[in-house]
């Protein structure tokens, strides 16, 4: 009733009203301040300042009632709060769909917009006094349609957009408040009554432009909903079931009218993601909560249903995260439980392997790209390993039949490096029990394993292109990728019963490398052969390398880790590595070679000469490095130790190794040497 406020709240909800019109009118590609409009955004969005905006709608509307006290028939109050709220939904609805430009209020004509707004702001006008009895609005009789979608753009502003706007870390962190608790109901309720309506209405209507709203009320509703209850859930470990069978028919309903408007999914469609995104759809691919969580339903979903989770998936992985996959998948593990994770990653590699399988056979254009997008997020989820795949014998499994089908199609290979990271993360016993899976679900598994690998044998493709004068570098890929999952197999105590395949590929590769060492221009293919060979002599009871006489001599697969000029850590942790488990020793001056090559890496090592990503590398590989050194000391005769002790670059590693040990009144000593330090204490013998 202060005259003198008059004029300061006039200019606030002027600037309220601006600062949302801009918002309004900003576009992602030419905005540079998008960034600083959404934190600006965020804060209208937190839940004081609603509350305050509801506290001064009430006062405003007692102002009002008493201006109005003389007239019988009150009309419609609306204050300048209920602008803001009007034009608040509006914002609601277009940040939520990214400033799509298919959003659907873009294309209005003049008049209809003027129409809409006045809608809006009668719409307002319904809202409760309180903002805590907002959602009630949703189940009312008495409530416009109007009143309800305004009444859910606001509620999705605060509990979905505002959290991710500020970038919450994680969605399980969010504060589980009275307020989210008391959402649910309505929210469950409110969305039985949507699907009713739904069921009401032509199948022409889902694709006439009328039906826009309802489409993005529903993506808006089935968002909110997934976040309160995956929160709930959070904060509640104990419950297995999310919700009873009729709601999650419900869910599987609303999420098929938003997501499938044209067609209908078929074999081809489920892992083709859809190409144009229209403002509805990005709601729920956008947003970070709403992918993650539907995997938790698999477990309950039928056949149809399931299709639709992965068809959903595959639209994400597409379109939501093409340009940072590490960022994106940091951000994504932590809103993603272990079980909900689980059931998405053996449904998702399912699809893959069971369906996509024919599906790329028959498609005109096969979807490698799609392939290696899955496998490049299935290499993330195994480094973090916030989904707790690691233990999944299932997962192991997969990624196993993966791998064998991706070295049998052309450009399979780039999936195939993706595939052999997750495989390294993998526990051993997981491996083992999915390798022993993949035999039992698949019969014809290991002619599949000879189909992938036959071009490497000595009779095949991959033979002679070797030993041609200009082989294939991605035939030569394609071996490294073979060796580099054989390693893995075999150090995880994988009993692979197809020997002879293998010493058969070990042998032409070794062939090849003892041919082209003189090159030195193989450094990878050549580690990969080492830690091959080093495992499968360790992992396999009753091997005959001496059937193999390639194999058996130690003097030239020691010298394929010699030959190569610039000592590479990879070779040097697996010319290492096989030192330390070889059952058969070269002669002396090989052995006397073997610790000149190792102490230099090791001198360099020290030096701190690897740079870079080389760096943490360095450190990882320096304790194998020295192991080695001790083992070739140990079992070195008389004449071959001593010169091996008494070159001068032994004295300047020796020199080097007591300058880092004395370094403990060094205040400075950076991590790198602090590791160093510890590390060395394996060569104090030396």
């Amino acid at each position: 009733q202060d005259a003198s406020l008059h004029g300061t709240v006039q200019e606030s909800s002027a600037s309220l009203l601006e600062f949302l019109h801009v918002v309004l009118a900003m576009s992602p590609t030419s905005a540079h301040n998008v960034r600083c409009m959404m934190e600006s955004l965020a804060c209208l969005l937190r839940p004081s300042f609603l509350n305050l905006l509801f506290q001064y709608r009430r006062l405003f509307h007692a102002l009002a009632v008493q201006e109005l006290n003389k007239v019988v028939v009150i009309p419609i109050i609306i204050s300048w709060v209920d602008a803001v709220l009007a034009r608040l939904g509006e914002v609601v609805s277009f940040v939520a769909s990214a400033m799509n430009d298919r959003y659907f209020d873009d294309k209005l004509p003049e008049a209809l917009r003027k129409r809409r707004e006045e809608d809006n702001l009668r719409a307002a006008a319904q809202l409760p006094d309180r903002w805590d009895s907002v959602p009630s609005i949703l189940t009312s009789e008495k409530a416009s349609p109007a009143a309800k979608r305004l009444a859910l753009r606001l509620l999705v502003s605060r509990y979905v957009l505002q959290p991710q706007l500020t970038l919450h870390p994680r969605a399980a962190d969010v504060s589980l408040d009275g307020s989210m608790v008391s959402l649910l109901p309505y929210l469950t309720d409110f969305m039985q009554h949507t699907v009713v309506q739904l069921s009401e209405c032509s199948p022409l209507h889902a694709q006439h432009q009328s039906a826009f709203q309802e489409r993005m009320n529903c993506a808006m509703l089935l968002s909110l909903f997934a976040l309160v209850d995956f929160t709930i859930s959070a904060k509640d470990t104990g419950t297995d079931v999310p919700f009873r069978p009729y709601t999650l028919a419900t869910v599987m309903r609303l999420l098929r009218f938003v997501m499938l408007v044209d067609s209908k999914l078929s074999v081809q469609t489920i892992v083709s993601p859809c190409p144009d995104l229209d403002a509805s759809q990005v709601v729920l691919i956008l947003w970070r909560h709403f992918v993650p969580w539907t995997w938790r339903l698999l477990a309950e979903c039928n056949g149809s249903d399931s299709e639709t989770i992965i068809f959903l998936t595959t639209t994400w992985l597409h379109c939501a995260f093409d340009s940072d996959p590490q960022k994106t998948i940091s951000m994504l593990s932590t809103f993603t439980g272990d079980e909900h994770g689980k059931y998405m990653i053996c449904a998702y590699l399912v699809s893959c392997i069971f369906l996509q399988l024919h599906v790329l056979e028959i498609s005109p254009q096969p979807k490698q790209m799609f392939y290696l997008k899955t496998c490049r997020y299935f290499v993330h989820w195994s480094d973090s390993d916030l989904l707790g795949i690691r233990k999944s014998s299932d997962c192991c499994r997969y990624l196993t039949l993966l791998f064998v089908y991706l070295s049998c199609i052309e450009n399979g290979h780039d999936g195939d490096d993706y595939v052999t990271h997750a495989m390294a993360r993998m526990q051993p016993r997981s491996l083992r029990d999915g390798w022993k899976q993949a035999i039992q679900e698949s019969p014809t598994f290991y002619d599949e394993l000879e189909k992938s690998s036959v071009i490497f044998v000595a009779h095949s493709h991959f033979h002679s292109q070797l030993l041609g004068d200009k082989p294939d570098r991605n035939h030569i890929r394609k071996a490294k990728q073979f060796l580099d999952f054989l390693t893995i197999e075999c150090f995880s105590n994988v009993q692979i019963s197809n020997q002879k395949l293998i010493i058969e590929f070990l042998e032409a590769t070794m062939e090849y490398l003892r041919r082209e060492s003189a090159k030195k221009e193989l450094p990878n293919l050549s580690a990969s052969f080492l830690s091959c060979l080093t495992a499968f002599q360790r992992g396999q009871p009753g091997i005959r390398v001496c059937d193999a006489p390639l194999l058996s001599d130690a003097e030239s697969i020691w010298q394929v880790a010699m030959d190569n000029t610039t000592p590479e850590l990879a070779m040097a942790s697996a010319f290492a590595l096989h030192i330390i488990l070889s059952r058969r020793l070269p002669e002396s001056l090989t052995q006397v070679e073997a610790w000149d090559y190792l102490r230099n890496v090791l001198l360099m090592v020290g030096s701190q000469d690897y740079l870079g990503d080389e760096s943490p590398l360095a450190l990882v590989v320096n304790p194998t490095i020295c192991d080695a050194l001790s083992q070739l000391l140990k079992h070195a005769d008389g004449h071959a130790a001593m010169v091996m002790q008494s070159s001068p670059w032994t004295s300047h590693l020796q020199s080097a190794l007591q300058r880092i040990q004395s370094s403990d009144d060094c205040p400075n000593l950076d991590d790198y040497s602090s590791w160093l330090k510890r590390e060395f204490q394996s060569l104090r013998q030396i």
